[in-house]
């Protein structure tokens, strides 16, 4: 009697163990009325990816049951976020916003919380995820959300409807930028950054006098800043054997996002925010600038990658017209 209570107690005991891998947490979307069946769709597929995550999260998953509800280039981000930040569900119930995209073409389910393994990075490990469905109810894309604030708040500055759709694209693409930091996902930098892409570090240190190939094509006074001037192989290799092999976890936040409409060329845009990156090795906060080419609207290309600890001493700091734009080959 007593060696069969023993193995009760034993078996008790592994129940929240093995139930806490196959935990489904429910959906519940808030808006999309108006097409009931998607979001039932929609719904049952997010149960399913969760439940999913929270199996591989225990190494009892399959990453292949999931291919029918993702674009392949999706399950491969899901993937890699999953499997390298062992991302489990934080709640048990999600009542998350859709948003339609696009006159209805895309739908974007926005802040599903999960929990991830920061390693011994300083940071919370919740991180809010952002799921874009397609017509079909097919996964398209899974990004890091950025602050809802400055979603909202850089919609509403458009100047046209065209130009409200560019602004939405453009925080998708900072979305997914963020992600491929998430990530490590050196495959997703090499394709965004062109190939004689600008990038400098730098800060605000000393005068400079003189002029140098660094300063070509930009208006910006050598007594301003210090720079440092990258190919981009130089930097994304600084980054493949350096911040994402010694660390675990890099979270990069993006606030205060601003977006400038070229006024000649209007395809290109530049994207100024206030940057936080927080690794286990290292740690820095400051304005970031891109200059990024929409010809191609679902292949952007950045051209001009620039980033400062503080603005200068006018208050002003790096930004689209410091750059003359000529044409794009």
């Amino acid at each position: 009697m007593t060696r069969i209570k023993l193995i009760l107690v034993q078996i008790l005991l592994l129940v929240p163990i093995i139930s806490f891998g196959q935990v489904r947490a429910k959906v519940s979307l808030i808006g999309g009325d108006d097409v009931p069946q998607l979001k039932r769709q929609f719904e049952t597929t997010l149960e399913t990816v969760l439940l999913e995550m929270n199996k591989l999260q225990k190494k009892t998953g399959d990453i292949n049951v999931l291919k029918q509800y993702f674009s392949p280039e999706a399950l491969e981000t899901f993937k890699q976020y999953v499997l390298q930040n062992g991302a489990y569900t934080a709640r048990k119930q999600y009542t998350p916003l859709v948003i339609a995209r696009e006159k209805g073409q895309y739908y974007d389910v926005r802040s599903i919380t999960v929990k991830v393994n920061l390693g011994q990075t300083e940071a919370s490990d919740s991180q809010n995820l952002i799921f874009t469905f397609a017509r079909s109810g097919q996964i398209v894309s899974v990004r890091s959300m950025l602050p809802n604030y400055d979603f909202q708040s850089v919609i509403s500055a458009s100047k046209s409807p065209q130009d409200s759709v560019m602004r939405g694209r453009i925080l998708d693409f900072l979305e997914e930028f963020r992600m491929a930091y998430n990530t490590k996902n050196s495959e997703f930098l090499e394709k965004v950054f062109s190939d004689e892409a600008l990038i400098i570090i730098g800060s605000v240190l000393q005068e400079k006098k003189g002029t140098d190939d660094v300063y070509k094509g930009s208006s910006l006074s050598s007594s301003k800043v210090k720079l440092i001037q990258q190919t981009k192989r130089e930097y994304l290799d600084g980054l493949k054997n350096r911040a994402f092999k010694n660390n675990s976890f890099i979270n990069v936040r993006f606030d205060d996002v601003n977006i400038l409409q070229h006024e000649k060329i209007p395809e290109v845009y530049g994207v100024t925010c206030w940057q936080q990156w927080a690794s286990s090795t290292y740690k820095d906060k400051g304005y970031l600038f891109l200059m990024v080419d929409f010809r191609i609207p679902k292949e952007p290309t950045i051209h001009v990658r620039t980033w400062q600890p503080n603005p200068f001493e006018d208050g002003s700091y790096v930004s689209l017209y410091d750059f003359d734009v000529i044409k794009f080959e």
